[in-house]
């Protein structure tokens, strides 16, 4: 009886020496295989991984069982009860079948935990400028013409403005003159000038020559007179206003200084008209002489209008 007791609990050590070893291969692969599966991007290469560590380990835990197995059947040969050392193996192998199972549904949950995780497949990180990353764009939007695009040449939209520093002036009206003249000749002819006091008087006897006088609507004779007379600095002397007015003298040169029918006249496109220099209006291209006369302007070829 007590060989067979030693021989029992010398089976009962061997089974538990081997379970320890077994447990300790198996936790090491366990934890090899989840550092491994930490270092792997792919999900889909995780769950195949974890399936094959499964497959493994069951391999190795039916080569393990076997060769318990056969290590029973020699100390079975050896003891003479058969009987209790078989149930023994057997509930060790029942034993060894479930708690082997323990650490393939841990590492398929650890798996699990790693498939949720979405990360690139292949190890292959995005490239940058890939296409495929780029956003489309959609085809509401239209293309915006660049910055450097000039515009094309009879495009309605594009129309072109006038630079900063170019002006657009319109013509503008021409302005509105008359001709006049001033002239002594018949003070001349009469030999005025030799007489004291009068040698200022020009030997040719035109005191002014055909000057172009501009003017404004609703000028007189008058007006012209008195603006040319004051531009070329000649002098000139009148009485009364508005259509009464009288011209006296021009350059120093009165009435009745050639005599009692002497004095000045004027004249508009050769016409000599009846009435004053105040109530005269011009119009354009209007022709106005002042004439000096020594005869009521007999001697100028006078045609009263």
């Amino acid at each position: 009886m007590n060989k067979k007791k030693i021989s029992i609990v010398a089976v009962s050590a061997v089974v538990i020496v081997s379970l320890g070893l077994g447990f300790n291969s198996i936790f090491k692969k366990a934890n090899t295989l989840e550092t491994d599966n930490n270092d792997t991007v792919v999900s889909d290469q995780s769950i195949e991984t974890g399936d094959e560590l499964n497959t493994e380990e069951a391999k190795v835990d039916k080569t393990e069982t076997k060769k318990e197995n056969k290590e029973n059947k020699k100390n079975e040969d050896t003891t003479d009860s058969s009987g209790n050392s078989n149930e023994n193996s057997s509930k060790s192998t029942k034993t060894d079948g479930t708690e082997t199972k323990k650490p393939n549904n841990d590492e398929v949950e650890k798996t699990d935990n790693s498939s949720e995780k979405p990360e690139p497949s292949n190890n292959e990180k995005p490239k940058p400028g890939d296409s495929s990353e780029k956003p489309k764009p959609s085809n509401n939007e239209k293309p915006k013409p660049s910055n450097n695009e000039k515009p094309k040449p009879g495009n309605s939209s594009t129309k072109p403005k006038p630079e900063n520093n170019q002006t657009i002036t319109s013509p503008k009206p021409k302005n509105k003159t008359v001709t006049i003249a001033i002239s002594c000749k018949t003070a001349i002819n009469n030999g005025l000038n030799k007489k004291p006091g009068f040698s200022h008087l020009p030997s040719n006897g035109i005191i002014l020559q055909n000057m172009k006088v501009e003017f404004n609507e609703g000028d007189t004779v008058f007006d012209i007179l008195v603006k040319i007379t004051r531009k070329k600095g000649i002098h000139m002397e009148y009485r009364g206003s508005g259509s009464n007015t009288y011209i006296e003298g021009i350059n120093n040169l009165y009435e009745f200084d050639g005599g009692s029918n002497s004095g000045w006249m004027y004249s508009v496109n050769g016409v000599y008209p009846n009435y004053g220099v105040g109530a005269y209006k011009v119009k354009s291209s209007d022709v106005i002489k002042f004439n000096y006369t020594c005869n009521l302007g007999a001697d100028l070829g006078a045609r009263a209008n």
